[in-house]
């Protein structure tokens, strides 16, 4: 990918995803505000791109900023978050721990079959 095709992509997610938590809290989080605690996230996520980390890295990565944000956004706001928020920081975390946890599963239950059908 080009350095302007990835630049253009994250910056529409970046504020896509600001919008999108502005109208899920409360109105004393605004937009600005948002934008701010999940910018370093989003220009750390497009360097890692650009790079063309390994996809299962990259999620880990993704993942972990996306939580740190979540965290970033708890802390500047004046009211409490609600429970949807704190399920949404930790919901990638899981889904990505769950995708690996499954391919070490699949690996290992190869691996025990193939020497079983390489010995017939």
């Amino acid at each position: 990918m080009k350095l302007i095709d990835i630049a253009a992509m994250f910056v529409s997610l970046w504020l896509l995803t600001s919008m999108v938590i502005d109208v899920l809290t409360p109105k004393e989080l605004t937009v600005y505000m948002i934008g701010a605690a999940i910018a370093p996230a989003t220009a750390v996520a497009a360097i890692l791109c650009w790079l063309r980390v390994p996809t299962i890295d990259f999620a880990v990565v993704f993942a972990t900023l996306w939580m740190v944000s979540v965290m970033v956004l708890e802390l500047i706001t004046p009211k409490p978050l609600s429970l949807l928020m704190a399920v949404v920081a930790v919901a990638p975390m899981l889904i990505v721990g769950a995708v690996i946890n499954f391919q070490c599963w699949r690996r290992r239950i190869k691996g025990i079959e193939a020497p079983k059908s390489d010995e017939a």
